[in-house]
């Protein structure tokens, strides 16, 4: 299943891997040179702010790259249980308290992949393959990507 590029020694394993890195990248950077205040802000009601959907995108992959892989609880990854609780900030959550989180998330991703194939199944949560998992996280990497290049944008034109 780790199939090779027909001109390279680049595996669609090795593609995966830089477009979550990259992912990793945008997601964290989009808090950048904003105020406590701006990254909690939120553009409506009952509506995540650039704070919370970056706690929720770690939350994303502590539940997919950690419990799916490991099955240890969300609560035990220091996880939300409820998916619903990953979107809201905590008084004590910070640019930085969030950052740092989602860095040892990101890390214990990594550790957990290290080793797997695509093709492994792996029975943390249910039987899935690595594969699965890997698509899984990249499109909700890809979407939340977007909802905060749209809240990014929000947060900037309200300081005009």
């Amino acid at each position: 299943m780790n199939q090779h590029h027909a001109d390279s020694d680049f595996t669609t394993r090795q593609d995966f891997d830089k477009r979550i890195e990259q992912y990793r990248r945008l997601i964290l950077s989009s808090l950048d040179g904003l105020s406590e205040q701006q990254a909690r802000a939120m553009p409506a009601p009952d509506r995540p702010s650039l704070l919370g959907v970056v706690r929720h995108t770690a939350y994303v992959e502590g539940v997919w790259f950690g419990e799916a892989i490991t099955g240890r609880p969300r609560a035990e990854l220091g996880l939300p249980v409820a998916t619903a609780n990953s979107w809201k900030t905590r008084k004590a959550d910070s640019i930085a308290s969030i950052t740092q989180h989602s860095q040892q998330i990101h890390q214990h991703s990594r550790s957990n992949l290290a080793g797997l194939d695509l093709a492994d199944v792996v029975t943390g949560r249910s039987p899935r393959t690595v594969l699965s998992l890997y698509t899984h996280v990249l499109s909700e990497l890809a979407w939340n990507t977007g909802q905060l290049d749209i809240l990014r944008s929000l947060a900037e034109t309200s300081d005009r």
